[in-house]
Parts: C-alpha cells; sequence; structure tokens
C-alpha cells in the first residue's frame, strides 16, 4: 500500500514517417522495393528481425515491471464503477418525492386563494362604508377650518374628499348632492384664498415698505405711520416666531399635516414671517385644490391694476401726513422713492410666491403654462410708472402746442400718448381696472360700458416703451369711436390723479428725478436681465422725453462761445494767469489764461453730464471740438516761438528733435523715463518736495555716468566737424520762457483733459450708481468707443506736444553749449589759444558768454518749469561740456603751461556755474580738468599715470595726449611715438593701430 499508485501513460503521441510505427513500415517497404540482390533483401530481413527481437524483449521487461500496478488498478476501477451506480438509483429516488410534493402544493394553493379573495372583498366593503362615513362630516370640518383660517387643514379635507369621491366612490349615485356641495365649496375656499394672496402681495408688501421708509426718514414726515400690531412681551414673540420658523422649515422639508402644529393669527408678530407663511400655505393649497395655473394667470392679469392702486395710496397718504422735504429735495424724489421700496417690496414677495408656486408644479406635477416671471411683473411695474411720470413732467402742455401745429383739432389729453390702437378681437382682456383709483366705489359692481373701453387700451410694457408708438397714438389717436370712448376715460383718470398730485407738474423737475430714476433703472434692468443694447421699456420712455422735448433747445452755448474766442484771438497763448487765479487753482507755475479758461469749461461741462449723465454726447462734442481748436492754436504758438520767421527754417535744437533717432534716443533715457513717471504720480496725487528727485528705480551713479556719456557722444557726433551759428540757436531768453510756460500749461491741460476722460469711465456720478450700461446703445457706443477715444488721443496730443517744448529746451541748451564752446568761428579762430591778451585769471569770452548764458535760462526755467524739469533740462550737461573741452585738443597744434591753465580755468568756470544750477558737483569737469593736467606730463609720465590710476579716458584721447606732450617736448621720431602707442594699446589690452591718430 506504501508504493506509489500506477501512473498514467501519456496520450496522443503522433509519428511522424521516420519514427517507429507505420513510418518504419513504410520505409522497409521501400527498402525492399528498391533492393536489387536477394542478398540485399537478405540483409534487410536479418536487420528487421533483430529489431523485433528486441521490441519483444522491451515489452517483456516493461510487462514484468508494471505487473504489480496493474493488479491494483483493475480492483479499484471495479469499486469506483459500483458507487457511481448506486448513486444514481438515489437521485432516482429523490426525483419522484419532488414531484409527488409538487402535486399536493397545487392542491392547497387553490384552496387558499380562494379564503383570501373572500377576505379581501370583506375588507374593501368596510373601507367603502367608512369613507362615506367620512365624506358626510367634510362641510362641517371646512366651514371649521376656513372660520380659523387653518386653510391647508381646509384644502387638504376637501382634496381628499373630492379624491375619494370622484375616485373609489365615483359610482356611488347617492353621493350626487355631496359631490356638487363640495365642487362648490372647493371654487369658495379658492377665491378666499385668492383675496388673501392679493392682501399679502401687494397691501402688506406696500404697506410694510411704508413703514420701514417713514421709519428711515422720520424727520422728512410729519406724523408717523404703524401698523397695528397688538403690544406682547419680548419672549412672547420669540417663542411665537420660533415656532413660525419651525413650521415654514417642515413645509419644505416635506410634513405630515396631522402631525403638524398648528400656528394661531395671534403668532404671527412678525410681518415678514407672517407673509412667508401665509403665501407657502395658501400656494400649498392651490395645488391641492388643482387650481395652481388657474391663480397664476389671475395674478399676472392684475399685476398692473393692483400697482395703480398702491401708487395712488400712497400718494394719498403722502399728502395726508404733509410731507415736508428739505431743500435740496423735491416731494416727487420722495414719492419715487417710496413707491420704488414698495415696488420692490411686492417683487420680493413675487419671488417668494413664485419660488414656492414652483416647488409646488413640481410636488404636484402641474402640467400647464409656466409661470409668469419677475421680467412680467417689472414690465407693469414700468408702464405704471411712465403713467405717474407723464403728470408730473408735464408732457401734455408740452405736447399740446406741436400738435395744434399739425392738426385742426388739438390732442387734450397726454394719456393718448399711450392708448393701444383697437383691434376687433373677442380675445380675454389681460387687465381689469375695477380695483383702479377711477373706480374707488365700484369695486363689488358689474364692469361698465367705459370700463371696457379702458380695458381695451390697457397699457402694455411694449405699447408704452417705444417710440413709435407713442408717437402713433399721439397723432393717429388709436382710431375709431374706441380711441375716443379711451380717451374720455383715461381723462377720467387723470382728473382723479391730479387731484393727488403731490407737487406741481414741471418738465425741468426731469433734472432732479433722473439720476435717482436711473438708478431705479439700472435696478430695474438688473431684474429683468437685459442685454447690453436693450433697455427696458421706461428706459426709453425717458431717453424719448429728454431727448425729444427737455434737451431740444440746448446747454452748449458756454462752449459755443469760447470756441469763438479762442479762433478770433490768435494771441490767446500769450496771456498768463494772475497769482490770485494760481493761489485758487493751487499751482506753483503760471499758466496760460486761454489753458485755464478752456479747464473752466471741462469742469462746466463735467458739471452738465453729472445732471445728465447718459445724454451727454452733444455736450462732449462740444468739448472734443474746442480741445481740437485749441489744440490747433497751441501748436500754432509752439511754431510762432520754434519758427518765428518763416524764411529761416534752421533751428538747430528743432531740427536735431525732427531727427527720429535722436527723438527716439532720449526718450529711452532713463532720466526721460523716470520724469514722465514721476509726472505720472504727481497726476495721482503724490506731491514731490523740491529736492526729493529720487526715481521710481534709482540709478546707480555709474549708470548715470554711462547715460549722460551715451547722450553726449550721440549729439557730439550728429554735430559732426562743424559749428552753430548765432542764427541756429534760440537767442532770446523770453522766447525760451514762454515755450516753458506753453510747456507747463500744455502738460498740466494734458492732465486734466485725461482726468476729465477718466472720470467719464467711472460708475460712480454725484455719489449714484449710475453706469454706461443704463443709458441707450447709442449714447453707451459713442461715449465708450468714440467720446472717450477722441478726448483719450487729444490728451495724448497735448502730451506729446508738452513733451516736444521740452525735448527742445533740452536740446537747446545743449546746442548753446555747442555754440559758445565749438562754433565755427572758434574752430577757426582757436579762440581758447588766441586769448592770450586777456586777463589770465579769468576764463575765455566764450565760457564767461556760456555761463552767464546758463545762469539766464536757469532763473527763467525756475519760475515757469517744475523743478525735475529743470534738472532733467541741466542733468548730464556737464559731461557733454568736459566732452567739447576735450575735443578741443583736437585742434591744438601744441601745448604750454598757459594753455593747460586756461583750459583747467575753464572746466572751473563752467563746473562752478553747472554745480550752482544743479545742486551737486558736477564731477564730469573734473575729467576734463585732468585731461589737460595730463598733457603737461611727460610720455612715460602718462603711461605710468595709466597704470597706477587705471585708464580715465579713451584710447583715442590718450593718443592724442602722448601726441601732444611729444610735441610740447620736441620728440618727433615716428618710432617713438610708434613705440608709446604700443604701449599705451598693450596697457589698455587693446590691438595696437597702424599709425598715430590725431
Amino acid at each position: 500500500m506504501n508504493e506509489l499508485p500506477p501512473t498514467k501513460p501519456p496520450r496522443g503521441v503522433k509519428y511522424g514517417k521516420d519514427e517507429t510505427g507505420c513510418g518504419f513500415l513504410v520505409n522497409v517497404i521501400k527498402s525492399l522495393g528498391f533492393s536489387e540482390t536477394t542478398e540485399e533483401r537478405q540483409q534487410e530481413k536479418l536487420k528487421i528481425e533483430k529489431e523485433f527481437k528486441r521490441s519483444d524483449q522491451r515489452l517483456n521487461e516493461l510487462v514484468s515491471r508494471h505487473d504489480q500496478q496493474l493488479t491494483q488498478v483493475l480492483p479499484l476501477f471495479s469499486q469506483v464503477s459500483t458507487e457511481i451506480t448506486a448513486s444514481r438509483e438515489r437521485i432516482h429516488g429523490v426525483k419522484e418525492n419532488l414531484g409527488a410534493c409538487k402535486r399536493l402544493l397545487q392542491c392547497r394553493r387553490d384552496e387558499l386563494k380562494k379564503m383570501w379573495t373572500d377576505a379581501v372583498q370583506h375588507k374593501y366593503v368596510l373601507e367603502m362604508l367608512e369613507q362615506i362615513n367620512e365624506l358626510r362630516k367634510v362641510p362641517q370640518r371646512i366651514v371649521s377650518f376656513s372660520t380659523k383660517r387653518q386653510y391647508l387643514h381646509a384644502s387638504k379635507a376637501l382634496t381628499d374628499a373630492l379624491a375619494t369621491i370622484q375616485g373609489p366612490l365615483s359610482g356611488v349615485e347617492g353621493l350626487a348632492d355631496l359631490r356638487v356641495d363640495l365642487q362648490s365649496r372647493r371654487q369658495q375656499l379658492y377665491q378666499r384664498l385668492h383675496e388673501e394672496l392679493v392682501t399679502q402681495l401687494y397691501k402688506n408688501s406696500a404697506a410694510e415698505a411704508f413703514s420701514n421708509f417713514q421709519r428711515n426718514n422720520s424727520n422728512r414726515l410729519n406724523s408717523s405711520f404703524t401698523r397695528g400690531i397688538g403690544a406682547r412681551r419680548s419672549t412672547d414673540r420669540i417663542e411665537a416666531n420660533a415656532r413660525v420658523r419651525k413650521a415654514l422649515m417642515e413645509m419644505a422639508q416635506g410634513f405630515d399635516l396631522e402631525k403638524s402644529e398648528v400656528i394661531d393669527d395671534g403668532d404671527l408678530v412678525d410681518p415678514e414671517l407672517s407673509m412667508t407663511y401665509f403665501i407657502s400655505i395658501i400656494v400649498e393649497c392651490f395645488g391641492m385644490l388643482g387650481k395652481v395655473p388657474e391663480s397664476l394667470e389671475v395674478l399676472r392679469v392684475q399685476i398692473q391694476t393692483q400697482l395703480l392702486e398702491v401708487v395712488r395710496h400712497t400718494t394719498y397718504q403722502l399728502i395726508s401726513l404733509n410731507c415736508n422735504v428739505n431743500e435740496r429735495d423735491s416731494p416727487l424724489l420722495t414719492l419715487l422713492e417710496v413707491i420704488f421700496k414698495q415696488f420692490k417690496a411686492i417683487a420680493r414677495t413675487h419671488s417668494l410666491l413664485l419660488k414656492n408656486y414652483l416647488a409646488v408644479v413640481q410636488k404636484y406635477s402641474v402640467v400647464g403654462p409656466q409661470p409668469y416671471d419677475l421680467t412680467d411683473f417689472w414690465a407693469q411695474a414700468q408702464s405704471v410708472l411712465q403713467l405717474l411720470l407723464t403728470d408730473y413732467l408735464d408732457i401734455q402742455n408740452a405736447s399740446v402746442e406741436d400738435a395744434q401745429s399739425a392738426f385742426a383739432e388739438p390732442i387734450n389729453n397726454i394719456n393718448s400718448y399711450f392708448l393701444r390702437r383697437k383691434v376687433p378681437s373677442t380675445k380675454k382682456s389681460l387687465f381689469k381696472f375695477d380695483k383702479s383709483s377711477h373706480y374707488p366705489q365700484q369695486q363689488n359692481a358689474e364692469p361698465s360700458a367705459g370700463s371696457n373701453s379702458v380695458k381695451e387700451h390697457r397699457r402694455n410694457a411694449s405699447d408704452v416703451s417705444t417710440d413709435d408708438n407713442l408717437t402713433a397714438a399721439a397723432l393717429g389717436g388709436g382710431g375709431g369711436s374706441g380711441s375716443a370712448s379711451g380717451s374720455g376715460n383715461f381723462g377720467h383718470s387723470k382728473q382723479q390723479r391730479e387731484k393727488l398730485l403731490i407737487c406741481k407738474a414741471d418738465q425741468n423737475v426731469i433734472t432732479k428725478v433722473y439720476l435717482p430714476l436711473m438708478n431705479y433703472i439700472q435696478e430695474i434692468e438688473g431684474f429683468m436681465k437685459c442685454k447690453p443694447g436693450q433697455p427696458c421699456s421706461l428706459h426709453d420712455f425717458i431717453d424719448n422725453y429728454i431727448k425729444d422735448t427737455f434737451l431740444s433747445k440746448g446747454h452748449n452755448r458756454n462752449l459755443q462761445l469760447t470756441i469763438e474766442s479762442l479762433s478770433k484771438n490768435q494771441d490767446a497763448w500769450r496771456t498768463i494767469i494772475t497769482p490770485e487765479e494760481m493761489k485758487a487753482m493751487s499751482l506753483s507755475r503760471p499758466l496760460l489764461q486761454s489753458t485755464a479758461m478752456v479747464e473752466r469749461r471741462l469742469q462746466e461741462t463735467k458739471i452738465l453730464i453729472q445732471e445728465l449723465p447718459c445724454y451727454s454726447d452733444d455736450l462732449l462734442k462740444m468739448v472734443c471740438a474746442l480741445l481740437k481748436t485749441y489744440r490747433e492754436i497751441a501748436q500754432a504758438a509752439y511754431r510762432g516761438v520754434v519758427q518765428p520767421d518763416s524764411e529761416d527754417k534752421r533751428i538747430y535744437s528743432v531740427a536735431w528733435l525732427k531727427d527720429e533717432d535722436i527723438s527716439r534716443f532720449l526718450k529711452t533715457l532713463p532720466n526721460w523715463t523716470d520724469l514722465k513717471t514721476s509726472s505720472q504720480r504727481v497726476k495721482h496725487g503724490k506731491k514731490l518736495q523740491r529736492n526729493n528727485f529720487e526715481p521710481s528705480e534709482e540709478e546707480s551713479p555709474l549708470q548715470v555716468q554711462q547715460r549722460n556719456i551715451r547722450e553726449a557722444e550721440m549729439l557730439t557726433s550728429n554735430l559732426g566737424e562743424g559749428g552753430i551759428t548765432q542764427q541756429e540757436i534760440l537767442a532770446d531768453i523770453s522766447v525760451l520762457k514762454e515755450l516753458a510756460v506753453l510747456q507747463e500749461s500744455i502738460e498740466w491741460f494734458s492732465g486734466r483733459v485725461s482726468e476729465f476722460a477718466n472720470e467719464l469711465r467711472k460708475p460712480l456720478v454725484n455719489g449714484l450708481n449710475v453706469i454706461t450700461s443704463e443709458c441707450t446703445a447709442t449714447h453707451a457706443a459713442a461715449i465708450k468707443d468714440g467720446t472717450i477715444k477722441v478726448l483719450t488721443n487729444l490728451a495724448l496730443e497735448f502730451d506729446e506736444l508738452a513733451n516736444t517744448c521740452l525735448l527742445v529746451l533740452h536740446l537747446e541748451v545743449r546746442v548753446q553749449c555747442f555754440h559758445y564752446l565749438r562754433s565755427k568761428s572758434t574752430i577757426k579762430s582757436n579762440s581758447f589759444m588766441n586769448s592770450k591778451d586777456d586777463d589770465i585769471l579769468e576764463p575765455d569770452r566764450q565760457v564767461q558768454m556760456l555761463t552767464k548764458r546758463l545762469a539766464e535760462m536757469d532763473e527763467a526755467f525756475s519760475a515757469t518749469l517744475h523743478p525735475r524739469k529743470t534738472r532733467y533740462i541741466f542733468e548730464g550737461l556737464a559731461h557733454l561740456a568736459a566732452r567739447i573741452l576735450i575735443q578741443a585738443s583736437n585742434y591744438l597744434e601744441h601745448i604750454d603751461q598757459a594753455t593747460v591753465q586756461r583750459m583747467c580755468r575753464n572746466s572751473l568756470a563752467l563746473q562752478q556755474t553747472l554745480s550752482n544750477i544743479t545742486a551737486s558737483r558736477e564731477v564730469a569737469l573734473d575729467q576734463a580738468k585732468n585731461f589737460y593736467e595730463l598733457l603737461c606730463m611727460e610720455p612715460d609720465d602718462i603711461l605710468t599715470n595709466i597704470v597706477e590710476k587705471g585708464a580715465q579716458f579713451t584710447e583715442m584721447q590718450y593718443l592724442n595726449a602722448l601726441q601732444l606732450s611729444c610735441k610740447a617736448r620736441g620728440i618727433t621720431d615716428t618710432n617713438a611715438l610708434a613705440s608709446y602707442q604700443q604701449k599705451l594699446s598693450d596697457i589698455l589690452g587693446a590691438k595696437p593701430s597702424t599709425g598715430i591718430v590725431v
């Protein structure tokens, strides 16, 4: 038993043609077939017999080796076969037993089904009897719930009863009378709920808004107005409000009406919570009663009628309360403020109502028209506001004159502007006026023929908002007898409203109410989500009134007179403002009188724009014309300064500035960018002290030196070898002073124009949130994309002219340095060397003239320009003067001690003058003094000085110094000069030149 079980031989072994098996037999046959002699066949036979013997021997060995395993396998196979047979018999027995059980269960199922059916029938009969008993009690329960204002319970009971009587009990003929009674009670309950909802929506919301307004503005009204709420202790109020909030939360999350707490009227002490609670309950009741679509349509139709009643009642309240206002205010502003707050409160209530409606629609899967939205409400509110403004803006009297000129029969009532043309139709009217101000005693009466005419000429938002419709109504009168009837009824309404006007009608009242109205319009357009360029109807109404009526006479006379005066007076740029005006304007430098006058016109225009910001297009056009005229005058003034004689077109500084390379180079230097940056900071209110000239990113002394050297090299290279004559400079100091005043005035005015243009983009006007989006698409596009861009471009043009003037002054100072230090006469006569007869202790005559000239210009600029500009003009001038003095050595034929001393005195004189001007030691002129002192040294000493102190000058300047030093010492050997040049090149690290450069 310990031996291993027999192993299963491998299966599926296939043999090829060359292996043992069929392949071997085929090979034998082939061998025999190819054998030619008997000997070969005999050999093949012996070979096969030998192989058979070997196979037989191997087979016997395998059988003897596995004999024991075969003996074990055969009994095991017999045992497994026996067990399988027994299992099959047992399974067959189980199948027979299961079949017997199935047959027995089928018999029992039929008996149980019959018994269950009988039980269900008895139970249904009992339920029907109980339902009938409950239905008989429903009318009494509904009356009880309605008396207690428990509308939700009443609706629930009525809805359940109707569902039962029209559902499971629909076939019971004895319940027909009860079915009719429940239908009638359903309609009565709906009418009562609707009246309660209207009270909450309009009367309570408006009263609460009026009460809040009066509490916030108690100083503006004589008496108080409070709602009648019983006084209760604070703890009771808190507990009652908590119960109401809990009920609202349960209602929003879904609640069991039978288990919810009943809220009594005494617990509704908070007006807001009371309104929210009642609206939620009423809308839920509409959903239970299946009146959601009908109630929504009725509410939508009655919006305008109810709002007119709110306006009438509020006007009556303010008049009866003796509305007192401040001198700056208008009674109409107070009325509009109260009405708009009431409208917003009503809109919020409508929003709450619609939210409850949407929840009910989803809850009860109501199929029908979609609920109206707040856009519909604000469309009707705009129509009511248009009617109100029509009365107070006196549009009737303004339009009568125009109508008389076009027609023989005048239009006596402005309300005809808003009458809709009568179109024969049998459609149901959308609005009723049975509760408006012109039917005060007929709320419960049947509508008359006049009332039907009014209904036919209802004011729709689309009819009132369109200017074409207004004009058509005014000219056509609505057409037919319907128009006359409508006009008569609205005339009666007008008479009623005239008695309730809170102030006298006046066209000029628009200037007082326009900005508040635009605020209201902005809010309305936000509520209605109006797209840009599509204003609301009230906006169109005001826009048409202001353009066609109020602004017809124009407000631009002052601007026109200013343009005429500037055009006729060609010397307007010469007169400056007085010291008193400078003090009043908080200025430290004088300005042109014309600049101050034009700036005052800008301020006047700003005030007009603040009054009517959306209608400033004409004003801004006049301002642009004024600025363009003044720009031409300023440009003419500049040309008159830099080109006084039409035949003489050569002022060197102006010619340089016209060179784009020079102009671009000067404007890329850090001192120019720093100057413009500081000017921007001054425009934004950051005051700079006189000596506080640090740039925003301070340059290091090395950067300043490199910048000044670059500027000096650029100007020197552009001058070339020639000089500058007296006719090519601005020799008159008064002319330079006029140019400086022009620059200061134009730059200041550019900032004012830019500030004016930027203020037009600001959304706040007079503290009221009025932005360009409230204006019409035409105005908004003109101001944003047109006029403001023109103003900005004009400001940039003025700033560019101011920059030109400043750069001309900057270059003029340098041009005069060239004129006095490097003029053509100076170069030809070598005046630096030919003034030995003068006082040896004084600088050269040209240097004295230049220092005097620089002092005069500094005095003129200090009185007319900002200190930073004066510093910019004179900054870097020392480097240019030093470069000119050093380049003068190129024209020296020989050098001696007297020449060196004279050049050092010239450098010192210029250094003292420029140091006094810039309030800093101009070390650049020390370079010129050091250079000429270098000429007194031996050539070897010059090279030694370079090694010890480093290179202070360029290689070209050192070569000139070595040449002059060699000439002064009689060294004329070319090899010696070449040796010195080689040493200089080795010291400076440059390749040696082929000769001496002079």
